[in-house]
């Protein structure tokens, strides 16, 4: 009998091997369509690239599945499913060869952790996830997006995220093995993600400081030894990182501790490849910040305690329950000081261009962008 190691290793080179790169069985027909002989490759790509990149998809049948005002991963850009619609791609050979590996290209490749929304399949798992593609899929991944609770950040997890995988290394590859090279992250906190939330708790972050960082301990100094074990200092795990976006999130009235984090953050530098002197370093100009309109916070508490329920009872809500009309979609809108709700954080939402409901919550969201940079010590 085969030791148990070797028919593992056996099985995976089996599934390894079922997600190769097709083969075309006939030869190519000629190119006598317009698209080929008239439109030169990089309008065809501009092509390509608009029709496969993910898109909400809604018809009569699934109209259920819009997400709920106060659902945790109702926000801007995720109002409901996405779908990549790859219709194409099975048009011709021709477009299949140029066009098969855009869709892990221009699309970015999102995961939960945690909250995700319930139809996602390996929402906190990106091994199971990229697995399902080719190696040249894989290739051509660009750009990862992470939901991130904070405790799950700053409680050195960072390396669950990517167990099983090869970031960026160019050494042989085994069967069972999976690589990618992203060159941008963006990570978001949403305002459901921060320590305590629910409690009201100030806002505190501080990516060089192991465990959780009250609000009373930003800028404190730390060791050498604690700051080694931050995940501020995890991205020289991902050496072929370019860019990194942050996308912190927080209710109106905490505006004003959001921005002082900010302005530290300013001043963060995530090593990349400390030896060579790469660091991921801010780019003011970057800064940008905005409002959307969402559900009251009292809705966001009352779905957690809904959430613990149904976790405890192991069961989960279904996609299409009866529940109140979900509103227009969230937009992100332009953060305006002079705003009299911007002013004033108690008055209800009324005067937000996006708002027609004054029972709705205004929540504040910054992106700020860290570049890779040589940096002299």
């Amino acid at each position: 009998m085969r030791p148990r190691r070797i028919r593992r290793l056996e099985n995976r080179t089996k599934e390894w091997e079922t997600f190769q790169d097709l083969v075309p069985s006939l030869p190519p027909a000629p190119l006598t369509s317009p698209l080929f002989t008239v439109f030169p490759p990089e309008i065809r790509n501009r092509i390509y690239t608009l029709a496969l990149e993910s898109e909400d998809v809604l018809s009569d049948k699934n109209s259920h599945s819009l997400y709920q005002q106060n659902d945790f991963y109702y926000r801007p850009g995720y109002k409901q499913p996405k779908r990549i619609q790859t219709a194409l791609l099975q048009t011709c050979q021709q477009i299949y060869g140029e066009a098969s590996l855009l869709p892990p290209a221009v699309n970015e490749h999102t995961f939960w952790f945690y909250r995700p929304p319930p139809h996602v399949k390996d929402a906190s798992s990106p091994l199971n996830y990229f697995r399902r593609m080719t190696p040249k899929q894989r290739a051509q991944v660009q750009h990862l997006h992470l939901f991130i609770q904070q405790y799950f950040l700053e409680d050195n997890n960072w390396s669950q995220i990517w167990n099983g995988l090869i970031i960026g290394s160019n050494e042989p590859s085994l069967p069972e093995e999976c690589r990618i090279a992203p060159k941008k992250i963006t990570i978001t906190l949403r305002h459901t993600d921060w320590w305590f939330w629910e409690n009201n708790d100030p806002l505190g972050i501080d990516p060089f400081r192991p465990g959780r960082t009250h609000a009373a301990q930003m800028g404190e100094a730390v060791s050498a030894d604690d700051a080694a074990r931050s995940w501020g200092n995890r991205f020289s795990s991902i050496p072929c990182l370019e860019e990194l976006v942050i996308e912190f999130e927080t209710i109106m009235r905490k505006r004003d501790q959001l921005d002082a984090i900010l302005q530290s953050a300013l001043e963060w530098k995530f090593p990349v490849q400390a030896d060579k002197g790469l660091y991921l370093t801010a780019d003011p100009k970057s800064k940008s910040a905005y409002t959307w309109v969402g559900a009251k916070e009292a809705e966001l508490k009352m779905q957690r305690r809904t959430r613990l329920f149904d976790l405890e009872m192991e069961t989960e809500p279904e996609l299409g329950q009866e529940q109140e009309a979900v509103p227009a979609a969230p937009t992100l809108v332009p953060f305006n000081p002079q705003s009299p709700l911007s002013k004033n954080s108690t008055t209800a939402p009324g005067d937000h261009p996006q708002s027609t409901d004054a029972n709705a919550e205004e929540f504040y969201v910054v992106f700020l962008t860290w570049r890779k940079h040589r940096v002299r010590e």
